[in-house]
């Protein structure tokens, strides 16, 4: 999971936030992120790396509650186009 470009985007959101209620969540959000080490920086297979994995979902399902939309989502729905168009099925 990329974490970085969804740190990017809630920083982002936040500058552009009008009501203190997306603010709060988005201040939330990104504490969230923060709270644990990047799961890829852990050993595989170990507890930390799985309580690390679990919140990075977690973070990511309430920032795409919010609006975002993660970076292989979007190529993944270009592909998709792009196929439609050149009439490849699925």
């Amino acid at each position: 999971m990329d974490t970085q470009a969804l740190d990017q985007w809630a920083h982002a959101e936040l500058e552009k936030a009008r009501s203190d209620s997306r603010r709060e969540r988005l201040n939330r959000l990104i504490a969230d992120l923060h709270k644990h080490p990047h799961s890829n920086a852990l050993p595989v297979g170990s507890t930390q790396r799985t309580i690390a994995e679990r919140n990075e979902r977690k973070v990511m399902q309430q920032a795409m509650g919010m609006g975002y939309v993660p970076p292989e989502k979007e190529i993944q729905e270009m592909g998709l186009h792009l196929g439609l168009e050149l009439g490849l099925g699925l």
